[in-house]
């Protein structure tokens, strides 16, 4: 009897010690931990600067990838490792848009590197989420249909089970202002933020423009 058992101890040995060596000649992945500047957004805001307000939930979320691998995009365009979160929407609270949308998130995990950032939440799959989401217009943008979150992570909120809305971030002062609404309420904050400031997106976007030909004029005379 003690020959099948030392026959059994030699293998699982043998097991612990392969695991072993393939542990130790597995690459550590390089951490990279981005602490990010939010400006807080009111309610007001969050809702006016959103193209897209949806709730949903979470049906996959895609491998990360850099937004400028081997610079192929010029030195202009940063390279951030950038996640693809598939989500199915449920209901559209304002905007338009197809039974899913791609919402992305400037950190994530590849074969060799993590990049953690406190400026964007993290998202599960089946989580039911609400979210404020606008287009990309930052330097890394691409022609691909997606969204980015309003406010960075200011702009997801999970939905409990009564499908009221639970803030993410609760230090936030509009967290503590959206967090257990009902839906049907805040349907009813949207129309009102609409409806008192009809002119917050053409005013708010002829600045932007207004900015950046000046920023552009400044470069020029310095040249």
């Amino acid at each position: 009897m003690k020959k099948p058992v030392a026959i059994i101890a030699a293998c699982v040995i043998c097991c612990i010690v392969i695991v072993g060596i393939i542990a130790l000649n597995t690459p550590k992945k390089t951490e990279i931990y981005v602490s990010d500047t939010v400006p807080e957004k009111s309610e007001q805001e969050l809702i006016l600067d959103s193209d897209l307000i949806i709730t949903g939930s979470v049906a996959k979320i895609l491998p990360s990838k850099w937004s400028n691998e081997d610079l192929s995009r010029g030195e202009d365009v940063q390279n951030i490792l950038q996640t693809d979160i598939v989500v199915n929407v449920d209901n559209i609270l304002s905007g338009d848009c197809e039974d899913t949308v791609t919402v992305r998130i400037d950190k994530g995990e590849d074969e060799k590197t993590v990049v953690h950032s406190d400026g964007y939440p993290d998202f599960e799959e089946n989580e039911r989420v609400l979210l404020f989401l606008a287009r990309d217009d930052s330097d890394t943008a691409t022609d691909e249909d997606y969204y980015v979150l309003t406010g960075m992570k200011q702009g997801k909120y999970v939905l409990d089970e009564n499908s009221k809305v639970g803030a993410v971030y609760q230090n936030l002062d509009n967290a503590a202002e959206i967090s257990n609404l009902e839906i049907s309420d805040l349907q009813e904050k949207i129309i009102a933020a609409k409806n008192a400031d009809p002119n917050y997106r053409s005013e708010k976007e002829a600045r932007q423009a207004e900015v950046k030909e000046n920023n552009k004029q400044y470069f020029t005379d310095l040249d």
